[in-house]
């Protein structure tokens, strides 16, 4: 079956264009553009594995079979077993197997909100990283500060962890634990207070491998940088 590539390109006079864009899938069967490029997730390009099918009433473009999508301002690049999208407002996707800056990540569902430039993955989640393994039941990736958090039952390996919520600066690859945790390092287990606490997790670069050093004092520039998140 043929396969039909479906790029976004920005608009000049408005953040997120629909209506030229939507025609631009009926005559053409390439879809139209996520603008400004100028933020994150506003370069996405979509290629189907098969048919599409568009909602004239709603605007609703659905890849039935699934396909590939790339986003040339942040890297983001993923496939899936089945895409629905809106121009200028989201791309849903399940079965997802995703690569970008925070790492590859695995999940049923993602989806990703254009406007507010944030990605939200749910369902059997595993983010793999150098140095890190995270599950957890939710992920949220805040893309215009490269943030990632996440929540419900989170567990990692490659450090050992388990906390309510966890930070991760996508940037440096320091973590924060959040709430009640447990980390279990090569000679030691650190546990939170009985009410909740903070922990770091430092990344730290060996010569041959990555790991992470644990501090219950954790540093004003962290703390700053996760700010807006805790």
């Amino acid at each position: 079956m043929r396969k039909f590539d479906v790029a976004f390109r920005p608009m000049l006079t408005r953040r997120f264009a629909t209506l030229a864009t939507v025609a631009a899938v009926v005559l053409c069967l390439l879809s139209a553009s996520f603008a400004n490029d100028s933020a994150p997730f506003a370069a996405l390009a979509v290629r189907s594995n098969g048919p599409q099918v568009i909602d004239i009433t709603t605007g609703i473009t659905t890849l039935p079979e699934g396909g590939s999508v790339i986003d040339k301002e942040t890297g983001v690049s993923f496939t899936a077993g089945h895409i629905a999208y809106l121009d200028g407002a989201f791309i849903e996707a399940t079965g997802v197997q995703m690569e970008g800056a925070f790492g590859q990540l695995s999940a049923d569902v993602v989806r990703i909100d254009i406007a507010a430039d944030i990605l939200l993955a749910t369902g059997n989640l595993i983010l793999r990283r150098e140095g890190l393994e995270v599950m957890a039941k939710e992920l949220r990736y805040y893309a215009d500060n490269e943030v990632a958090v996440f929540e419900g039952g989170v567990t990692g390996n490659q450090p050992n962890f388990t906390a309510e919520r966890v930070l991760l600066d996508v940037r440096s690859g320091d973590v924060l634990l959040d709430g009640h945790y447990s980390f279990a390092g090569d000679l030691f287990t650190m546990r939170s207070p009985a009410e909740g606490g903070l922990l770091e997790l430092r990344l730290v670069e060996l010569e041959d491998y990555v790991t992470y050093s644990a501090a219950s004092e954790v540093s004003p520039s962290l703390l700053e940088r996760f700010r807006a998140y805790l």
